[in-house]
């Protein structure tokens, strides 16, 4: 089995955080969304547990476990050396799991520290490079969270979240061309990830491509039938295309479940008052 496969068998089951989008366009609010700068769920983090580096992954694991960074590099003592540099798979390992511990406690800065120590002891390690990304984020440290999540793809070009999240920080600067290549990249690996779906139509309507937007939220609908920020966003974009029976249809169902979505009910008002007109 190649390596991608490797990484396939052990991926998380979910690619939440890349939905967890920053304040955009489309007024995604973070009681809704959250933002992917500011909210990690420790479950989509990825660990590395020692006992795991040689017999593969855990199968109650929620994220990539196993030596998916250094295949070559593992053995009974879990150290080695590459390109010159000391390279200790099993200190990388606890260095990785007690950041996603730091982190899930909102200790940004120590995490952050733990993760430097797992890149330092396993530097061609994808996760590592991932889950300081994430942390350097949420930490406010964007320019050198896009290094890392860079460095991720690097190593791993295939990482469908690194290039998910990397197009979430890119659209936050107004960069949407390269986002949206980073979004069509995660979608040529994984066609079936709604979020990047739904990242992808934000790009484009950021862009002023609201038509061609429209479909992406959709798809992410279809996918994810229960996924509200896509359908809200699908609203809105109708909404900007004046298609108000298809923005009232959309704000409507959110606010059956919920009914206390102050965006959405702002938005079918506005989308009624514009029927009536």
């Amino acid at each position: 089995m190649g390596r991608h496969e490797q990484r396939q068998a052990r991926k998380s089951a979910t690619n939440e955080v890349a939905r967890k989008m920053p304040l955009s366009w489309l007024l995604v609010t973070a009681t809704m969304a959250g933002l992917a700068l500011l909210a990690v769920s420790p479950a989509l983090l990825k660990h590395r547990r020692i006992e795991h580096v040689e017999t593969g992954p855990d199968s109650k694991s929620v994220a990539p476990a196993g030596n998916s960074g250094n295949s070559a590099l593992a053995g009974p003592e879990n150290a080695a050396t590459t390109n010159g540099l000391a390279v200790d798979i099993g200190k990388a390992a606890d260095h990785l799991n007690r950041g996603t511990e730091l982190l899930a406690q909102a200790k940004i800065d120590e995490a952050v520290a733990q993760y430097k120590e797992a890149v330092h002891w396993n530097p061609e390690d994808e996760d590592a490079h991932y889950n300081l990304a994430l942390a350097l984020a949420r930490q406010g440290n964007r320019q050198a969270a896009k290094e890392q999540y860079r460095e991720a793809l690097r190593i791993y070009s295939d990482y469908t979240e690194a290039h998910n999240n990397l197009g979430n920080l890119l659209v936050a600067e107004g960069k949407f061309d390269e986002a949206i290549e980073h979004f069509k990249a995660a979608l040529k690996i994984s066609s079936d990830n709604a979020s990047a779906h739904n990242n992808l139509g934000n790009a484009l309507a950021r862009q002023g491509k609201v038509a061609d937007a429209i479909p992406c939220f959709r798809e992410a609908i279809r996918l994810k039938p229960d996924y509200t920020e896509a359908r809200y966003n699908l609203g809105m974009a109708y909404l900007t295309q004046k298609q108000t029976d298809e923005a009232i249809s959309e704000f409507t169902g959110i606010l059956r479940v919920y009914p206390d979505f102050a965006p959405a009910q702002s938005a079918l008002l506005k989308a009624r008052q514009l029927e009536t007109k």
